[in-house]
């Protein structure tokens, strides 16, 4: 397995950006890293035609601030253009909501881990056959727990991480079901704490979330 892939299973969070200004960039990049979270991805925006720059922008400015101590992707990638993007500053995995071939075989042309969006078991093997290292099951709501562990069984060669409604409270319940992690933004990047600059209470959220993977794979 690909070195990068192998360091996002065994971390297990990935903290995912969104709507966080570029001069608030340094010190929630560090609070997460003070946290304990390791992995990070900034979010493409589709519905905004400027995405790309100020996505860019973004992320070049986590690489400046955090170097190679944490793993950075970009999300929502839904296109061949932001695969391109994101190679172009400096990303290591591309996160996408969804199972688009040319967005997979692209990424990993380009060297990147792949780690595409997929909820069916017809998308889970067809991403995983086409060259993704790890599927994104999209989107995985507490409700549907009993579902997922009905596709981990019979695709237990297959790495999963689920995103959608993943929080402290779930974490458990998801890590079970045969999740080797999960991705959240809201439930530590918190609207408000983002505008109030409330970097200690992101660090602390941080904290909780990785001591809550740690503790459910010790339960299993």
């Amino acid at each position: 397995m690909n070195t990068k892939a192998a360091m996002i299973e065994k971390e297990g969070l990935i903290v995912i950006f969104r709507g966080v200004p570029f001069e608030k960039i340094e010190k929630t990049v560090m609070a997460l890293y003070n946290g304990g979270a390791r992995i990070i991805e900034i979010a493409f925006n589709p519905s905004d035609e400027n995405t790309i720059e100020e996505t860019t922008k973004l992320i070049k400015e986590a690489r400046r601030v955090i170097g190679d101590k944490m793993l950075i992707g970009a999300g929502t990638v839904v296109c061949e253009e932001y695969v391109v993007a994101a190679y172009n500053a400096g990303v290591d995995f591309i996160f996408s909501p969804d199972t688009d071939l040319d967005v997979i075989r692209l990424t990993k042309k380009l060297g990147l881990v792949s780690i595409p969006g997929a909820l069916t078991p017809s998308e889970c093997k067809t991403a995983y056959k086409n060259g993704a290292d790890i599927i994104k099951l999209f989107p995985a709501t507490i409700d549907k727990v009993d579902y997922i562990i009905n596709i981990t069984r019979p695709l237990s060669h297959i790495p999963f991480i689920c995103v959608g409604g993943t929080n402290e409270n779930t974490i458990e319940a998801f890590i079970k079901a045969g999740a080797k992690g999960v991705g959240t933004g809201i439930s530590i990047l918190k609207p408000e704490l983002i505008k109030n600059g409330d970097y200690k209470e992101i660090e602390r959220l941080t904290k909780l979330h990785v001591e809550k993977i740690k503790e459910a794979r010790k339960n299993m």
